[in-house]
């Protein structure tokens, strides 16, 4: 592994502070505490996703900058305007419209440094081992989770308020400050390709890759829809700890980390859309498992839903990192700025939808022979099934190599029984023709006969 390569995944670690504190149950403690309602969560939460509608004129900047590495770190530096919402917690100023337009402002620039880390990075990670690079990367990342995520988790829980938002934050602030001085060391090639707002058309008469950028659009919608209230759910309806939830994640990521490795040799030999499909598979059964999250049942769901999300969203992150480079007739900024605006468009029509569905589904609770159900819990079933809907749409691109889910587990199920699948068929064709020369023979014997 090279310099470049080793000083990215430091700066993915480093990210990942921010990343956890604007994501996920962090973000909802936080949110909760400024007194969100459901839509308000619905639609802060999906921030992350909705700014990446900006992606389409980051080409253009890239063109007129040129130095996409310090491009990054003027759009990064952005992040550190959660000092506002620091002084905020600190004096007890709890108006959610300081955290929205921080947040809002902070993600902003967030996006934009998106397209163009992704812009750098594919001119810098050859084609040949992305496969095993992001895998490597996720795995470490997913390590920092780890440690990162128990201890914003544990000062959440065990400092009082609003202490325990105040050193959360200042955490994130100073990882901040880490992966910006990470990124000093990675080469900063030039650009083989600018992606001016010409391109566009060209991107768009690619009709294979904005099949992708429509399954990407597809897929944000649906899970903006029910994201953010995954966790809501357990913190405001069932009262579960932090502490609790932490276990979960944790154990989660460490099912992530070793399937990572998996995805990552899996992807390289067998295709990314085939890991994609299997990916997929995994998290649309994961909502419908929610069925259980009650009072009574709430720890066999988050271990059964730890389990399988680990697994199956290894597969999708490697996936919608390395896809679009797969799918782009050539690396060029505009590629990935079209497939980021799409999958900004849904998020922002999921978010929007999804706040007022939740916030009807969660008025509703009813028992079934003394079994507890919420509202919300039929909303995750839906959401369920139409993950399962995302399956086809995927697989309707072509990608330079793909092997379906159902001979990928022949494959599985031959190697483990020991049984090569090839040398199989390979035998069966000769036997096959060893029998039908046979038959020719005893044919002609008959006829000589007869």
């Amino acid at each position: 592994m090279n310099k470049n390569e080793k000083f990215l995944i430091l700066e993915g670690i480093f990210s990942n502070f921010y990343f956890l504190l604007t994501q996920g149950v962090v973000f909802t403690a936080l949110a909760l505490y400024f007194k969100f309602n459901e839509i308000l969560l619905g639609i802060t939460a999906a921030f992350p996703m909705v700014f990446q509608l900006l992606q389409i004129v980051t080409p253009y900047i890239i063109e007129k900058f040129k130095y996409r590495k310090k491009l990054l770190a003027v759009f990064n530096s952005f992040k550190f305007l959660w000092i506002v919402v620091l002084i905020s917690v600190l004096t007890n100023s709890k108006s959610p419209l300081i955290l929205i337009t921080i947040f809002a402002i902070s993600q902003a620039f967030t996006s934009l440094a998106g397209n163009t880390w992704s812009s750098l990075v594919s001119d810098i990670i050859p084609s040949n081992k992305r496969g095993k690079y992001f895998g490597i990367r996720s795995v470490l990342i997913s390590f920092s989770t780890l440690i990162i995520f128990y201890v914003f988790s544990y000062i959440i829980d065990n400092v009082s308020a609003p202490f325990n938002f105040v050193y959360v934050i200042l955490i994130t602030l100073i990882g901040n400050l880490l992966a910006l001085l990470s990124l000093i060391p990675v080469n900063d090639p030039p650009v083989k390709s600018l992606g001016t707002l010409s391109e566009i058309k060209e991107v768009f008469k690619e009709k294979n890759f904005m099949k992708l950028s429509f399954a990407n659009m597809y897929w944000n919608f649906i899970l903006l829809l029910t994201a953010p209230f995954f966790s809501y759910h357990q913190l405001k309806n069932l009262k579960i700890s932090m502490t609790y939830i932490s276990y979960a994640t944790i154990a989660m990521t460490l099912i992530s980390m070793i399937f990572y490795f998996v995805w990552g040799k899996i992807s390289d030999k067998y295709g990314n859309k085939t890991v994609m499909i299997l990916g997929l598979s995994f998290v649309s059964i994961t909502p419908i498992i929610w069925i259980l999250m009650n009072e009574q049942h709430w720890p066999f769901a988050m271990t059964l839903d730890a389990i399988i999300s680990g697994v199956g969203w290894a597969a999708i992150n490697i996936s919608l990192l390395i896809l679009p480079m797969e799918t782009a007739k050539r690396m060029s900024p505009m590629y990935f700025a079209v497939f980021g605006f799409f999958g900004g468009l849904g998020g922002l029509i999921g978010s929007i939808l999804g706040g007022y569905f939740a916030s009807i589904f969660n008025q509703y609770n009813f028992y079934i022979n003394n079994y507890h159900i919420f509202g919300i819990q039929i909303y995750f079933v839906i959401e369920g099934i139409l993950r399962m809907m995302a399956i086809f749409i995927f697989a309707a691109i072509r990608t330079q190599k793909y092997v379906s889910p159902t001979i990928f587990m022949f494959n599985v199920l031959n190697i483990i029984a020991r049984r090569p699948t090839q040398r199989i068929y390979e035998n069966a064709k000769i036997e096959t023709a060893f029998i039908l020369k046979k038959l020719k023979i005893e044919k002609k014997r008959i006829n000589r006969w007869w």
